[in-house]
């Protein structure tokens, strides 16, 4: 059997009476992949051995790589947060709490928040409370050349990621990401050359988007360097490749 981990997280530990079987099983693979070398290195810590059977495997990106036209800023910046509403993984609530403060109201930003899940309805009223008007909530949409043909820049205030899709996809089509050190999206995003990355917290987050937004100007190229990363460093077919180490890995028994 081969395992594939699509996501680790710090703060999410083994059951310690599942541990030993969980253990045991992992080391019994014929091959354990994961998405991030960040996601490998964790569990790896929290199981307390090295895994010669691991390894990184990509999932497959559905955008073009292919910088799109870069959108008018005459009315100011859009940054669009997409990914599932569930706050203790993609930490939207910590974006809405920096968005709260005054610089930030005074600025010519707004956010779209693409998705859907569980907290929603709590996001949406959390704003409310908050009185932060410069966001909007969108439903799930998969054509990512909708989203970025008229956002900016991708901001992902997450607290815990496997290897983001949607930075990839943001990447690929010219936009610059703000985002965290979750998972594996510190191995994809160049500090200061493709985005602007800090820690899911309030303090660190916000100090991060203030720098990035100091750059605003910068956006458009760090977006085209983006472009170009990620033609260089994505497979083109992961998922080929993917099957291609399953049948060696069959062909060795």
């Amino acid at each position: 059997y081969i395992i594939i981990a699509h996501k680790a997280v710090s703060f999410y530990w083994p059951n310690h009476e599942e541990r030993p079987y969980m253990k045991r099983t992992l080391l019994g693979a014929k091959k354990c992949f994961f998405v991030s070398k960040h996601n490998q290195n964790l569990t790896e810590e929290q199981f307390g051995m090295r895994m010669d059977n691991g390894g990184i495997v990509l999932n497959p990106v559905k955008a073009e790589v292919k910088p799109l036209p870069y959108p008018n800023t005459d009315n100011g910046f859009k940054l669009a947060c997409v990914g599932r509403l569930f706050v203790i993984d993609k930490g939207q609530d910590i974006l809405l709490r920096i968005l709260a403060h005054d610089k930030w109201r005074n600025r010519e930003v707004s956010v779209t928040f693409f998705g859907s899940g569980p907290d929603k309805q709590g996001l949406i009223e959390m704003a409310a409370l908050l009185d932060v008007t410069c966001v909007t909530f969108s439903d799930f949409t998969s054509d990512m050349n909708e989203i970025w043909s008229s956002h900016h820049a991708l901001i992902l205030p997450s607290r815990s990621e496997g290897l983001p899709l949607t930075v990839i996809e943001a990447m690929a089509l010219g936009r610059v990401v703000i985002g965290t050190n979750a998972g594996g999206t510190n191995e994809i995003v160049k500090e200061g050359v493709t985005g602007f990355l800090g820690d899911a917290s309030e303090k660190d987050f916000s100090e991060a988007m203030e720098i990035a937004w100091k750059r605003r100007n910068d956006w458009e190229l760090m977006g085209k360097h983006a472009s170009s990363h990620i033609a260089t460093t994505i497979p083109c077919h992961p998922e080929t490749e993917f099957a291609n180490v399953i049948m060696n890995t069959l062909n060795e028994q």
